[in-house]
């Protein structure tokens, strides 16, 4: 598989199947996304990954968090959309809860695809994603370098992600469970695993602008 072939397959999978992936493949995967680059070779990236108990630990310390109190996350959400950002987002929620059969007002639905993310979209695995607090914003690029390449190479080795903004929304839950420091800012999670793809939900696919709405190239 060539990088592009990765990027034209990997998508968001939001239902998996519990099969856990063996250690050697996590091994395998974690040490080929070392190799990102980043700001003076500092690295900044700092990763928990869950399995076994630990992933069950996690799931249900999220869900209790939901019913009992309000999302606190460090690095604080986006909250206006203004265009063409908030087209872009109104069409991938259409998509989404197209492919699972929500319609706009049942707010039941809507509801319980949300509690999904904390659910781990039934993965086995959970990563957390941590930096710093020193490094601001130049970290945080660098962490994003870190993980396209983790779900380029998780796509080539036949495994499924979903980066999930909402698994960074409760971090007492996660410096307790995964043992994350306080000097540190949980930046957000990833669910992991082997897609099920008898699931509709994973038919959802978002569509990208035309180049020229992201691109310019000049020449003189």
């Amino acid at each position: 598989m060539t990088v592009k072939d990765a990027l034209a397959a990997r998508k968001s999978v939001r239902a998996f199947r519990p099969d856990p992936v063996p250690a050697e493949v996590l091994e395998e995967l974690f040490t080929t996304a070392q190799r990102a680059p980043s700001w003076c070779n500092i690295q900044p990236w700092r990763a928990v990954v869950t399995s076994g108990a630990a992933t069950t630990r996690l799931r249900d310390a999220l869900l209790e968090a939901t019913r009992t109190g309000m999302p606190s996350p460090d690095a604080g959400f986006p909250i206006d959309y203004p265009e063409p950002y908030g087209t872009h987002r109104k069409e991938c929620g259409k998509v989404l809860y197209g492919a699972m059969g929500i319609p706009r007002d049942d707010k039941a639905g809507r509801f319980g695809a949300w509690l999904r993310n904390y659910e781990l979209f039934g993965a086995p695995h959970a990563v957390l994603v941590s930096m710093s607090r020193t490094w601001g914003i130049y970290g945080a690029l660098d962490v994003g370098c870190w993980l396209q390449s983790l779900m380029l190479t998780a796509t080539e080795l036949g495994l499924a992600t979903c980066a999930q903004a909402s698994l960074g929304a409760y971090p007492g839950v996660a410096r307790t469970i995964c043992a994350i420091p306080d000097d540190e800012q949980l930046l957000f999670g990833l669910s992991l695993g082997y897609e099920d793809t008898a699931a509709p939900v994973n038919q959802a696919r978002t569509t990208r602008s035309p180049l020229p709405a992201n691109v310019r190239f000049l020449t003189t």
